[in-house]
Formats: C-alpha cells, structure tokens, sequence
C-alpha cells in the first residue's frame, strides 16, 4: 500500500467517520444532517454533544411527543415517563 493510501484511509477514519455518524444521529433527532456532518467532520469530539442533545421536533421511528405534557419520548414507548399518559403505538405527531 502506498503512503498516500495510507494517508487517505486515515484521514476518512478520524474525520469521515465521525461526519457520518454524527450527520446520522442528527437525522434521528431532527436536526441538520450538512450542519452536523461538516461539525463533526471538522471536530470529531463534537460527536459527544450530538449524542446528548435532545430531538428538536418528532421523527417517525425514533421521537414522538406526548399528548399531554408535550414531552419527547422515544418512539417504543406505550405511556409518557414524565405523567403517565398512554400513547398509541400508531399516534402520529403534527
């Protein structure tokens, strides 16, 4: 393998990779999959606020909010873990 392969294999290992993942999470959440693909890619330890941010709005599959309380909660979840209210499993968002 050449040094130049070597070099490029790295560079997509340390800044490709955590471009993707963080642009993947960001998908799930809501938020901006450019935005967060450039920041991560750019900064991978900006992956880590990614990780802890919550969803900005629902995202079928992953995020609904709650009927009553308007919380986010996972989208598996039968009842609200902030007041209890039930959620159908079909309950779609707005």
């Amino acid at each position: 393998m050449s040094d130049a392969l070597k070099q490029v294999i790295v560079l997509f290992v340390f800044f490709g990779v955590p471009g993707l993942v963080g642009a993947w999470i960001a998908s799930t959440k809501g938020r901006s999959m450019l935005f967060w693909l450039f920041l991560c890619g750019f900064f991978p330890p900006t992956l880590m606020v990614i990780i802890f941010q919550g969803p900005l709005r629902e995202v079928a599959g992953h995020y609904r909010q709650c009927p009553a309380c308007q919380e986010m909660q996972a989208w598996k979840l039968t009842e609200c873990k902030y007041c209890g209210a039930r959620m159908s499993p079909t309950q779609a968002g707005p």
